[in-house]
């Protein structure tokens, strides 16, 4: 890890850790992949105006997101199965990575581990999920939440139908994989992954299991994916939910309106990572929008393309008040566990800090439109 500079650098050395089939599982999106690269290009096109001669000898990097105090403004996004990138407990190592950080982490409903095993490992985490078919196991995610002392749900918007990965498609992947030629090929290349995944913790859906009717199998949770799900389910959930709630997947100015009208405490700009509509605008160029159309009654979040320190930076510049880190702390968690999300925190909280003072800011707080070139943003 001493080497280790950048999430580019984590990447590559997931990239070398991980079984080709699971490298492209993380690191993939939908058909062309044209917002997966839309996420990180647009951030890049934003540029600092660079500032000299202030005194920035103290800065802060505190914030706070749906009123958590948090080290910096920053949170762990939820992650399908990552549980399954070391050892079948991901989540966990993920998890005490964050908690030693001082950011919140959300663990997702398609995690390995289960919602009561986190917390009993951690504390309290964010808990994502997605409104199914079974309304009566939606209301047992809430209820779990509740018994967990989850501060915090964060509702996906964006799975009502199932994405295509292409990657996915031309490797062959399911779960468990098949098992052809070219996959035993990949997996026996990495050995001390299948080690540590064959003698670990098995992999399998722990927050549905004994949940259904029938077993938690990908295809029978995806089964529960509702297409008719609307505003109005919305309101059902806030009205059986007491705590904060966090709308993931709004890019739109009109669902931004909604979401404040249904009880939402905050948005987060999110297309999945382009795992599912491709083509879709790139979320830091749906920012601004979501921003003035939330117009203070909530907080904004930003969940996709975000690699760096620069790139939180860039996106409160731009009115969010946080970032959710998706694929860089997976990377980091493939590459070394806790030690490797660690260091995926460390790397963006570093840069964040020097972009900070080189933008003439003591508080992170003050981000504002003030510190970027100006852009067609």
């Amino acid at each position: 890890m001493d080497r280790i500079a950048t999430i580019a650098d984590l990447r590559e050395a997931a990239r070398r850790a991980l079984p080709r089939p699971v490298f492209d599982f993380i690191d993939g999106a939908a058909f062309d992949e044209v917002t997966l690269r839309a996420n990180r290009d647009d951030f890049r096109r934003l540029r600092f105006r660079q500032r000299v001669l202030q005194d920035v000898s103290s800065r802060s990097l505190a914030t706070t997101m749906v009123g958590q105090p948090v080290s910096m403004p920053a949170a762990i996004s939820p992650t399908g199965l990552s549980g399954v990138l070391w050892g079948g407990n991901g989540e966990i190592h993920a998890a005490r990575a964050a908690k030693a950080a001082g950011i919140p982490f959300t663990l997702g409903m398609m995690s390995v581990c289960s919602l009561e095993e986190v917390t009993a490992a951690v504390g309290p985490v964010w808990f994502q999920f997605s409104i199914l078919k079974d309304r009566g196991l939606v209301r047992s995610f809430v209820e779990r939440a509740t018994d967990a002392k989850s501060p915090v749900l964060v509702l996906t918007t964006t799975w009502t139908v199932s994405g295509l990965q292409s990657r996915m498609v031309r490797n062959g992947m399911s779960l468990p994989p098949k098992m052809t030629p070219r996959t035993i090929y990949d997996f026996a290349s990495r050995p001390r992954w299948v080690l540590r995944t064959l003698t670990g913790k098995k992999v399998a859906f722990h927050n549905f299991e004994g949940r259904m009717q029938v077993p938690a199998t990908l295809p029978n949770v995806g089964a529960q994916l509702d297409a008719s799900v609307t505003w109005k389910d919305l309101d059902w959930l806030r009205g059986i939910w007491p705590g904060k709630l966090v709308v993931k997947g709004v890019c739109d100015r009109e669902d931004a309106r909604l979401a404040m009208d249904s009880g939402a405490d905050a948005v987060s700009v999110s297309n999945h990572g382009g795992n599912h509509l491709d083509s879709a605008a790139s979320t830091i160029s749906a920012l601004p929008g979501v921003v003035e159309a939330v117009d203070g009654r909530g907080e904004v979040f930003i969940d996709g393309g975000v690699r760096s320190g620069q790139d939180v930076l860039k996106a409160l510049a731009l009115g969010a008040r946080g970032c959710l880190l998706g694929r860089a702390h997976l990377y980091g968690l493939a590459a070394g566990g806790e030690t490797g999300v660690a260091k995926a925190l460390s790397i963006i909280r570093n840069e964040l800090d020097v972009s900070v003072a080189l933008t003439g800011l003591t508080d992170v707080r003050d981000a504002s439109r003030q510190i970027l070139w100006p852009s067609d943003f």
